[in-house]
């Protein structure tokens, strides 16, 4: 099979036609459901991190409360003033600090060190230790801008005890640092410091996430993780190439997708923290589901082409062959054989193609005889026509000739009028159904004036205003012509000077280009002009029975008139095309063209 084969051209055309919308549809069902599972997925995720953000903030607030407890128990502030060896002021602190260390279970353990004297106490496990004549525990995480501070993830600290209890928990903690300032000045008098561990935080985000195929952490303003799926990277430093200092020092709650993956995170601000929640979620996790239904969407269409495909073939094979069988009679016929038998016992279409090929082959074999006789007879008569027949060509050659003969005697405006008749016999002559520039146009017009001028004697002025932008705009031929023609035929006034008629070209609008032929003549009288109203109109309503008649009108008298202009316009432009006339007051007459160039014939 070739692409010249009705059958190839209808079997690809008819699998492209099944193919391309079935495949089209099933890309843009699958990205539209991606791109839907994909925002679906950002929103909830990020309600469900807004909650968790929610319940971690309200966590870090009640320890925030919790340390200031310092403040709100009035015996134990006062105890700070006494050292160990007033009982009742170190039953105090201890008292209290017990009641920090039950009041919140992630509590492990409670540091309190006064700086006048020199005294630390550490309570784990509900029991204290004390050390007198010590330096504050120092730690290079600690700030003295902050009165209120939390220490990264970390393993508990010994404060500068010599042991820790043997049942000791091992296992990363937060620890905050309260300054106890003495009120009202900003001297610092101790410092209270506990350590949480993250049992509480854990159970909130662990509810945030799958573990199996998402991803989540939890990190502090300097980039420090609090939490994470992985344990071994809590308190680390968050070293990932999709993270970095824009995240944290963003102020907005953002998403992105980057690495075929998705990223979601919100702040947690409190006054003394600035943490971040990043849930990392696997695009391929979201569309998995999608992908599913794509790969089902890929196997039926599969199946389906595989059946369209052999019906089309089948079909193809039924509705080319008895094309094939008419082809092959045709080229007996071709090769002389008429009088071959053709017969068919389809009752379709193709079988009505059969009987009137039939018929028509008896036809032709019926007028050979009769066309065979009538030969000679022809012959001779076209022999005589051709013999009487005066060759356009001649005729443009002799006058050339002539004004060649009046250019040598100095005859110079007599050549000037020959080669402008010269030039509006070529131009009639060829290509007349051919659009030419507007330039082109022009030119005919100049020439068939120059003639007009010399025949009245110079009594008339012809003024142009053209846009050179339209000079290149192709328009339908000699379609110009006649209405400067039409002045000089009809409304050119002996007794008015001075006769002025005026071409003009300009664009309406980028596509739009308007032409105007306006005359300052007789005009038409009100009978005239309705009769030419009535005409136009009756010729735009019977657009294709006037094209046959001007059309012919072209070959026998050269196409003159203001309707079969209005014809032409609207078979070359569309039904878009505007032609109007006017019958100026006081005296005068004027044609508009506007021709869409956007809906230009080609």
């Amino acid at each position: 099979m070739t692409w010249n084969s009705i059958r190839t051209k209808l079997i690809v055309l008819t699998i492209l036609a099944v193919l391309v919308p079935s495949t089209a549809t099933m890309l843009v069902s699958y990205f539209y459901t991606t791109n839907s599972l994909k925002e679906r997925a950002v929103s909830e995720n990020s309600n469900l991190l807004y909650q968790g953000g929610e319940n971690i903030k309200n966590y870090l607030e009640q320890l925030s409360r919790t340390s200031l407890s310092v403040y709100s128990d009035d015996f134990f502030y006062r105890s700070l003033a006494f050292g160990f060896d007033n009982i009742s002021a170190s039953g105090q602190q201890t008292a209290t600090m017990q009641s920090i260390a039950l009041s919140i279970s992630e509590i492990e353990q409670v540091y309190l060190y006064v700086n006048d004297k020199r005294q630390a106490t550490l309570l784990t496990q509900n029991r204290p230790k004390r050390l007198s004549d010590t330096d504050f525990y120092n730690n290079n995480s600690l700030s003295s801008e902050r009165s209120l501070y939390i220490e990264p993830p970390h393993i508990p600290h010994s404060y500068g005890f010599s042991s820790v209890p043997s049942n000791g928990s091992q296992q990363p903690v937060l620890t905050l640092h309260r300054s106890i300032l003495k009120v009202p000045s900003s001297k610092e008098i101790g410092v209270l410091t506990f350590d949480v561990n993250l049992n509480a935080i854990s159970r909130i985000a662990n509810q945030l996430y799958q573990a199996q195929h998402e991803r989540l952490y939890l990190v502090d303003e300097e980039g420090y993780v609090i939490y994470s799926g992985d344990t071994a990277r809590i308190g680390q430093p968050l070293d990932e190439p999709w993270f970095d200092n824009s995240v944290l020092a963003n102020d907005d709650n953002k998403n992105y997708e980057a690495d075929k993956k998705i990223y979601i995170y919100q702040r947690i601000e409190t006054a003394f923290s600035r943490w971040t929640l990043v849930k990392q979620i696997p695009s391929a996790y979201l569309t998995r589901d999608t992908n599913q239904a794509a790969a089902i969407n890929v196997l039926l269409v599969a199946i389906s082409l595989v059946l369209i495909i052999n019906a089309i073939i089948f079909i193809s094979f039924r509705i080319t062959k008895p094309i094939k069988q008419l082809a092959w009679y045709m080229n007996q016929i071709k090769t002389g054989h008429l009088t071959i038998d053709i017969n068919t016992n389809r009752t379709d279409e193709i079988g009505l193609v059969y009987k009137r090929f039939n018929g028509m082959m008896d036809t032709i074999n019926n007028l050979i005889l009769r066309e065979y006789k009538l030969k000679l007879a022809n012959s001779t008569n076209q022999l005589r026509a051709l013999q009487a027949q005066i060759n356009p060509h001649f005729m443009n050659n002799t006058l050339q000739t002539i004004g060649t003969l009046a250019l040598e005697h100095g005859m110079k405006q007599i050549y000037s009028l020959i080669s402008a008749l010269a030039r509006m016999m070529r131009y009639s002559m060829y290509n007349t159904d051919k659009p030419v520039k507007l330039r082109t146009e022009l030119e005919h017009v100049n020439d068939y004036i120059q003639l007009q001028k010399e025949r009245y004697e110079n009594q008339f002025d012809v003024r142009y205003n053209v846009d050179e932008s339209t000079l290149d705009v192709p328009i339908p031929k000699m379609i110009v012509q006649p209405l400067v023609e039409n002045f000089f035929k009809h409304g050119i006034d002996p007794l008015r000077n001075p006769k002025i008629i005026e071409l003009s070209s300009r664009w309406v609008s980028p596509s739009v280009l308007q032409l105007t032929i306006e005359d300052n003549g007789k005009g038409m009288s009100i009978a005239d002009w309705e009769s030419l109203q009535q005409l136009l109109a009756q010729a735009t309503d019977n657009e294709q029975e006037y094209a046959r008649e001007w059309n012919e009108a072209e070959s026998t008298q050269g196409g003159i008139g203001l309707v079969n202009v209005q014809t032409r316009l609207k078979l070359f432009y569309g039904k878009d095309a505007q032609f109007s006339v006017e019958n100026l007051v006081p005296h005068g007459f004027r044609v508009v063209l506007i021709m869409n160039m956007e809906g230009e014939s080609k």
